[in-house]
């Protein structure tokens, strides 16, 4: 049974590092990922921020998980993804949809399987759930507050933090400082305020990594 969940892990992850690398940049934007989402959830259950929710969850898997977050951008046209300007209104209504389309992509997967259906689980709700804002204007549902779940405000800290630290096709890496702060600035409006204190909390392990 290890072997084949190692085996399910391994090609998750070279799965999404082709999603991440379809640019060209090879960023290691996947390992940076885990990173952070590892250092986060671990200052959240050292300072006790919400222990019942995190306590439901098999904590390997969700870190395991997350390197399927962006599955979605497989149904982007790489003209959007690579496009080096901003992008425009009809072309960001495109991009938000691979949310609902990571969603789907993984319940296509779990029909294929009838194993590691925590691990799915867990990816659907990072897919499905990381663009939510804490004050309900994010996508797809348009959900706010803790009914979000606990996956989605997670990792929409952790992805926003990783995607200002990286090189993208129309941007120059912001320095971890840099990030912290706009982090910092979203707490209560875009970001779950007490997650964002918790990974704030991590700042020197958190710019290790960058």
């Amino acid at each position: 049974m290890q072997q084949k969940n190692d085996l399910l892990h391994g090609v998750m992850f070279v799965l999404a590092d082709m999603i991440e690398n379809r640019n060209e940049q090879k960023s290691g934007r996947i390992e940076r990922t885990s990173a952070y989402l590892k250092i986060l959830i671990n200052g959240m259950l050292e300072r006790r921020v919400y222990p019942y929710e995190l306590n439901k969850i098999d904590i390997e898997q969700l870190i395991s998980s997350a390197c399927l977050y962006d599955v979605g951008k497989l149904s982007i046209p790489d003209i959007i993804i690579n496009k080096p300007g901003r992008l425009t209104k009809e072309e960001f209504n495109i991009i938000k949809t691979h949310s609902i389309k990571g969603e789907h992509i993984i319940d296509r997967i779990a029909s294929k399987t009838n194993d590691n259906k925590e691990f799915l689980q867990n990816a659907k709700l990072l897919a499905g759930n990381h663009h939510e804002l804490w004050n309900g204007l994010g996508y797809p549902r348009g959900l706010e507050k803790t009914n979000i779940p606990i996956q989605g405000r997670i990792m929409a800290i952790i992805d926003v933090f990783s995607a200002l630290v990286s090189e993208r096709p129309y941007k120059k890496p912001f320095s971890a400082d840099e990030g912290l702060k706009i982090i910092m600035d979203g707490a209560g409006e875009q970001f779950d305020p007490l997650i964002v204190e918790a990974f704030l909390e991590e700042k020197e392990q958190i710019i290790n990594v960058v």
